[in-house]
This record gives C-alpha cells, structure tokens and sequence, in this order.
C-alpha cells in the first residue's frame, strides 16, 4: 500500500502483480475514491482492442478526414486506470499501451 500512495503521489505508474484475492483492484479503487478521481477497469484478454481502452472513433471526425478517438470514460480520460490480467492481452493493446505508459 505504501508503494501506491508513493506511485500516486509522484504520478507514476504502479504494476501490481499478486495471486488472484489479493485486493489488488480493492486498492485501486480505494486509491481513485480517496482522489476523487475517475476510475477505470478492464480485464484484458487475447481478444482486447485498443478501442476497449482508449475509446472508439469519432464517425463524424472520420467524414471529416480527421482521426479522433472518443476518450471521455475511458483510459485516456481516468485518474486512475486497473488493467487486469495485462500479459494476456494482444501485442495490438500492449503495443498501443506504450503511449500511455
């Protein structure tokens, strides 16, 4: 817990790696309730897309000629960010994940 409040207090990232019942999404929900933050979850899997996490297309952007993601509710847009089961995702989402990151 004290390597959360020092990742969040520095605004860096956290990997949490721990069997399953753990608490480790409990924790990071208190931590987003404690910020008063937005939060999101996402258990990846090999089927993730990069639009389950950072948020589809704008279709009218698209018209447009213009790439635009709609990100509001989404990881782009949270204060705190739960990415379950991380090393199962595709290489697509890991891949797109280190922009973020």
């Amino acid at each position: 817990a004290r390597l959360l409040v020092l990742a969040a207090m520095c605004r860096e990232h956290l990997l949490l790696i721990g069997p399953p019942g753990t608490a480790k999404s409990a924790l990071a929900r208190r931590l987003a309730g404690l910020c008063g933050g937005s939060f999101f979850e996402r258990l990846l899997t090999r089927f993730t897309t990069p639009e389950e996490l950072f948020g589809p297309l704008s279709l009218t952007e698209l018209e447009r000629d213009r790439y635009l993601r709609l990100t509001e509710g989404y990881l782009p847009s949270a204060s705190v960010a739960f990415l379950d089961e991380v090393f199962k995702s595709s290489s697509a989402v890991l891949n797109t994940l280190l922009t973020v990151l």
